[in-house]
C-alpha cells in the first residue's frame, strides 16, 4: 500500500509508470497526501494528476451507476463479497445476477461509517423488497427467489462510505413428483378449496401430467404461476385428446376455467421455451342448478329486507337470462351486487311492466352494482351474459328508507363539501364557487370542493394529521416539506430526549415492528399521505390540506398486517404527541375494547379520528369505522361522478353513523420512491376528508371532536 512508502520511493514509482498505471496505482491505495513538490520530482506527464486528484477516498467503482450498466456477477451456495463505495459523488451502484433454479438469497451489507441502503429488484428493475435500517447500521435481505434474473442497488441515504456486499444463493431442490406420459400421470384429487401442486418442466422434464376426476358436472378452474421461463397448459379429456389450452407468451401467468361434466381428466404442463419452477393451482366446484326464471312470467319470487340477501347461479349460452322478482312495502334503499364472475355478464333493475329502471354493465369479469332508493311496489332483476358463461353470486338488500333528513342507508350524509364544512367552522356560508384546479387527475380536491376553501386562505397550515398506517415515505419530493417532526427528540442519540417512552421518534413510532423506523415498504401509507398534504408545488399530486403536516405512524407491517394493539397504541401516541386529526385507512373483523378505548381518549382530547369503512360492499361499515356511532367519522367511496363504489361498505340504516363519502376510485397520489399511482378504495377516500377536517381546524382550531362531527354531516352532499 502507499502508506508504506517513503517520499523518495513514491517519486520513483510514479515516474516509472505510465498514464494508465498510474490511475491503477491511484485506484489501489485508498489514502494518501501528495505534497506539491512532488511535481519536481515526477514526471512532466504526470505533473498535473499528482496535484489535481483528490485520493480522500478513492476506492474503486467496480459496480455500474445505472441499471443497464450493471456490474454482473455470479452467486451461488458460498458467499460471494463485493466491496464498492457509495456517496455523494457515486449515488446508485447496481449489481446483475441471475439463478438457473428456484434459490434461497442471502444478502448483507456490512462495512459502513454512513446510511447506506440495499434494493433487491426484478428484472425489470422493479423493486421486490429493500433494508432501510437507520444510521450505519448494518442491512440485510433473505429471500427465496425463483429462477430469473435480479439486480442489487445499493445507495446512501446520507453521507459518504465504503461497504461489503455479501452474497449467496443456495438452490431449492424441487422433486419431480408428477408423471412424466399419459400413462404415469400423477393422480390428485381437487375440489371446492384450491390445491396447488409445484413442480419443474424443462429440457430434461419436458413434459408434467396430472389425472383427476369429477363426480359431478363442476366449475373448473386451474392457474399455472410462479413461472420464470415460458411454459404452457392443457386441459386434456379421458382419451389425451387437447379440450382447451392457455399459452400465454414469455413468463406470463396461464389459467383455463371451463364447465366440466363429471369424469376423467388429465393436466399437461410442457415448457414452450426455456426451464422453469411452477405453481399449479386448480379447483372444482359441483355445478350451481337453475333456480332463476327464465322470463319475466316465471321469475324467482324472492323476499329481500335489511339483511343481506345472496343467491347463486349461472349463465350463458345455455341460459341467457335469469329473472328475480321481489316486492317492497315501504320506500327503500336498495342495493345489489353482482359478484364472483368468470365472465362478463351484465344486470338491470327492471319496473312491474319490466321496463328498464336502470343497469350495471362493467367490462370483462367485473362486479356490478346497483344502488337506489326505491319506492313501495313491485320490481325485477335480470341477469344475463355479455359474453361467455359464468356462475354468479347476486347479494341484495332494501333497507327501510330512514326519516332523519339527509341521511341515506347507502351513503349516509353524502360527500364531503369542504367549502360548505370550512365555512360551517366559521359559521359562515358557504364559500362560493372558484374555478377547477390542476389536472384530470386533480379530480378528487375538486369534487370535495377544496379549491374553495384554498381560496379563503384555509390550506391546512399548522394542522398535523396522524397517518396510522404502513408508513410514510418522508423523503418523496411532494411530501417531504409537510412532514412532522418531534422538536423535543434528538435523532440517533439512542435516549428519549422528550420523554414520552420512544427513543429518537424523531419522525413517529413504528408500532408494527417496535422502533423508529416509519419509512413505507408497501405504498399504501404514502398514498393515504398524499392525499392529505402532498404539496400545491406545480407537479405530482396535491393534497386536499397541502400545507398541514404528517405524522407518520406505522401500525402495519410492510406486508400490510397489524394488530389491534397497535392500532390503539398508535392512537394514543398521536394524541400524546400533538396530533389534530388521526387518519385510519385501516380495518379488522371485529370490534375490539382497546381501539374503542382509544377512540373514546382520542375523542376526549379533541383530536378526531377519520376511519376507511371497509371495501367489502356490505350493508354497515366494518371495524374500527363502526365506532362512528360515537367517535370520529367513517368514510365510503365514491367515484368521479358521486357514484357508490360497488366495492364500498354502505352507511346502514343507523342514522346516528357519522358516515359521509369522498373519492376512493382511481385516486392518484403519491407512492414511495419518488413514484405516483392510482389506487382504489375507502382507504383513498378516508384522507380526503382527514383533508377537509384539517382545513376546518385551520380555520377554528378549538372545534370539538362532536362539532366536526355535526358540521361534517350536516354539510354533506345529501344535506346541503
Amino acid at each position: 500500500m502507499i502508506d508504506n512508502f517513503a517520499a523518495k520511493d513514491l517519486y520513483n514509482c510514479i515516474d516509472s509508470l505510465d498514464s494508465s498505471d498510474f490511475q491503477k496505482f491511484l485506484a489501489g491505495n485508498k489514502s494518501s497526501i501528495f505534497p506539491t513538490r512532488a511535481t519536481n520530482r515526477a514526471t512532466s506527464l504526470f505533473k498535473e494528476e499528482v496535484v489535481s486528484i483528490d485520493l480522500d477516498l478513492t476506492t474503486l467503482d467496480n459496480a455500474g451507476n445505472t441499471l443497464a450498466t450493471a456490474r454482473a456477477i455470479t452467486i451461488g451456495a458460498t458467499t460471494s463479497t463485493y466491496s464498492d463505495f457509495v456517496g455523494s459523488t457515486d449515488t446508485n451502484d447496481y449489481y446483475r445476477f441471475s439463478l438457473g433454479t428456484s434459490s434461497n438469497f442471502s444478502l448483507n451489507l456490512t462495512g459502513l461509517s454512513a446510511d447506506a441502503d440495499v434494493s433487491l429488484l426484478n428484472s425489470s428493475g422493479g423493486v421486490i423488497t429493500r433494508s432501510t435500517n437507520g444510521s450505519n447500521s448494518s442491512e440485510s435481505i433473505t429471500r427465496q427467489l425463483n429462477a430469473g434474473t435480479y439486480y442489487v442497488r445499493v445507495y446512501p441515504y446520507s453521507g459518504s462510505t465504503n461497504y461489503n456486499l455479501s452474497l449467496a444463493a443456495a438452490p431449492v431442490a424441487i422433486p419431480d413428483n408428477a408423471g412424466n406420459t399419459l400413462a404415469t400421470a400423477r393422480v390428485i384429487t381437487i375440489g371446492a378449496t384450491t390445491s396447488t401442486y409445484s413442480d419443474f418442466v424443462g429440457s430434461t422434464d419436458s413434459n408434467d401430467y396430472y389425472r383427476f376426476s369429477l363426480g359431478n358436472s363442476s366449475d373448473f378452474s386451474l392457474n399455472l404461476t410462479g413461472l420464470s421461463a415460458d411454459a404452457d397448459v392443457s386441459l386434456l379429456d379421458s382419451n389425451g385428446s387437447v379440450i382447451t389450452s392457455s399459452t400465454n407468451g414469455s413468463n406470463s401467468s396461464e389459467s383455463i376455467t371451463r364447465q366440466l361434466n363429471a369424469g376423467t381428466y388429465y393436466i399437461l404442463v410442457y415448457p414452450f421455451s426455456g426451464s422453469t419452477d411452477y405453481n399449479l393451482s386448480l379447483a372444482a366446484t359441483v355445478g350451481i342448478p337453475d333456480n332463476a326464471g327464465n322470463t319475466l312470467a316465471t321469475a324467482r319470487d324472492i323476499t329481500i329486507g335489511a339483511t343481506t340477501s345472496t343467491y347463486s347461479d349461472f349463465v350463458g349460452s345455455t341460459d341467457s337470462n335469469d329473472y328475480y322478482r321481489f316486492s317492497l312495502g315501504n320506500s327503500s334503499d336498495f342495493s345489489l351486487n353482482l359478484t364472483g364472475l368468470s365472465d362478463d355478464a351484465d344486470v338491470s333493475l327492471l319496473d312491474s311492466n319490466g321496463s328498464v329502471i336502470t343497469s350495471s354493465t362493467n367490462g370483462s369479469n367485473s362486479s356490478e352494482s346497483i344502488t337506489r332508493q326505491l319506492n313501495a311496489g313491485t320490481y325485477y332483476i335480470l341477469v344475463y351474459p355479455y359474453s361467455g358463461s359464468t356462475n354468479y353470486n347476486l347479494t341484495l338488500s332494501a333497507t327501510t328508507a330512514t326519516v332523519v333528513p339527509g341521511y341515506s342507508a347507502i351513503s349516509g350524509y353524502g360527500l364531503v363539501n369542504a367549502a360548505a364544512a370550512v365555512a360551517g367552522a366559521l359559521n359562515e356560508s358557504p364559500f362560493a364557487d372558484v374555478p377547477t384546479f390542476g389536472g384530470a387527475n386533480d379530480w378528487g380536491v375538486n369534487l370535495v370542493n377544496a379549491p374553495e376553501a384554498w381560496a379563503r386562505g384555509y390550506t391546512g397550515q399548522g394542522i398535523v394529521v396522524a397517518v396510522l398506517d404502513t408508513g410514510v415515505d418522508r423523503n418523496h419530493a411532494d411530501l417531504a416539506g409537510n412532514i412532522w417532526t418531534n422538536a423535543g427528540e434528538i435523532a440517533n442519540d439512542g435516549l428519549d430526549n422528550d420523554g414520552n417512552g420512544y427513543v429518537d421518534d424523531v419522525y413517529g413510532w413504528n408500532f408494527a415492528n417496535g422502533n423508529n423506523n416509519t419509512l413505507d415498504g408497501n405504498g399504501h401509507g404514502t398514498h393515504v399521505a398524499g392525499t392529505i398534504a402532498a404539496g400545491n408545488n406545480g407537479f405530482g399530486a396535491t393534497g386536499v390540506a397541502y400545507n398541514s403536516r404528517i405524522m407518520p405512524v406505522k401500525v402495519l407491517s410492510d406486508s400490510g398486517s397489524g394488530s389491534y394493539s397497535g392500532v390503539a397504541q398508535g392512537i394514543r401516541y398521536a394524541v400524546d404527541n400533538g396530533a389534530d386529526v388521526i387518519n385510519m385507512s385501516l380495518g379488522g373483523g371485529s370490534t375490539d375494547s382497546v381501539v374503542q378505548s382509544a377512540l373514546q381518549y382520542a375523542s376526549s382530547s379533541g383530536v378526531i379520528v377519520v376511519m376507511a369503512a371497509g371495501n367489502e360492499g356490505a350493508a354497515q361499515p366494518g371495524y374500527p369505522a363502526f365506532n362512528a356511532t360515537s367517535w370520529g367519522l367513517a368514510v365510503g367511496a365514491v367515484d368521479s361522478s358521486n357514484q357508490m363504489a360497488s366495492f364500498s361498505n354502505r352507511a346502514g340504516s343507523n342514522s346516528s353513523m357519522r358516515y359521509v363519502t369522498a373519492p376512493g376510485v382511481q385516486v392518484y397520489s403519491t407512492l414511495p420512491d419518488g413514484g405516483y399511482g392510482f389506487f382504489n378504495g375507502t382507504s383513498m377516500a378516508t384522507p380526503h376528508v382527514a383533508g377537509v377536517v384539517a382545513l376546518m381546524l385551520n380555520a377554528n382550531p378549538n372545534l370539538t371532536d362532536a362539532q366536526v362531527r355535526q358540521i361534517i354531516t350536516a354539510t354533506a352532499g345529501n344535506v346541503a
